[in-house]
């Protein structure tokens, strides 16, 4: 990529084993897919090891791709019985800190940060220089049990909300997803909790907005939260009110979903 990345994507790229086989994961690489498909100049920072094949998507993609060296790639498992879904964690790579950003990379006017499993904690966003600061809440909204199996569980982050301009969480992604939203909304962010084929709800200091889902036929909704809060958080750098930047990303989320993994980006 010869253009300077306006957006900074940080988080854990993962591997995800889903049927028996394996692909790409992680809010990172949904993101950084979507920005070239909105042509935003996008970098990506994450730990994983180098060489690791999945990754050939992003360099293909022409995404400035910062790797910072592991021995592993954070790897979920997905299991599913009778209906009922369960997430594993088998493997984790080292969380990231302010110096595995690049000087250059840390001033984008936007930055985007997908935690998947509190890899990214506050000091790492106090690092950032970026103008506008949107993040996904899930990796702050669960932990891995000693099999792996993954709960429920609010990091400190989660608790006492860094200065943000903008975070995205799922209903489902904790019980208390509404108390969790309010206290972000609280301490300045626009916050979307994402409802599905529900739509979304918007809440921003006193005010509460519900967006409905833009028309899809669902396939695979996976990475489709991800998109939803990466339109969000540039549709809101770029001045539009609360509103109209949830129904920018409910229209984006509806495409993501009509076909399985990256696919359909």
């Amino acid at each position: 990529m010869n253009e300077a990345a306006r957006l900074v994507l940080a988080g854990h790229v993962t591997c995800d084993e889903v049927g028996g086989a394996t692909r790409l994961g992680g809010p990172a690489s949904y993101c950084g897919l979507a920005a070239v498909r909105l042509g935003v100049p996008a970098a990506i920072v994450t730990v994983a090891p180098p060489e690791q094949p999945l990754l050939r998507p992003l360099r293909e993609a022409g995404l400035r791709l910062q790797v910072v060296p592991d021995g592993v790639m954070t790897t979920f498992g997905l299991h599913q019985t009778g209906g009922q879904r369960t997430l594993f964690l088998k493997a984790r790579a080292r969380s990231l800190t302010v110096e595995d950003v690049p000087a250059e990379l840390r001033g984008a006017p936007v930055a985007f940060v997908g935690p998947v499993a509190a890899e990214c904690e506050r000091a790492f966003l106090a690092g950032l220089a970026a103008r506008f600061v949107g993040v996904g809440l899930q990796g702050w909204l669960r932990t891995a049990e000693a099999d792996g199996r993954v709960v429920p569980a609010l990091a400190s982050e989660a608790l006492d909300p860094p200065p943000v301009g903008a975070a995205v969480l799922s209903e489902h992604d904790h019980p208390d997803a509404e108390a969790i939203a309010r206290r972000f909304a609280a301490c300045g962010a626009v916050v979307a909790i994402t409802r599905g084929s529900r739509g979304a709800t918007v809440l921003w200091r006193d005010s509460r907005v519900d967006v409905p889902a833009a028309p899809a036929s669902e396939v695979d909704s996976t990475g489709a939260g991800d998109v939803f809060g990466l339109v969000f958080t540039l549709r809101l750098a770029g001045g539009a009110t609360p509103a109209a930047a949830a129904e920018a990303a409910a229209v984006a989320a509806a495409r993501v979903v009509e076909g399985p993994g990256i696919g359909t980006l």
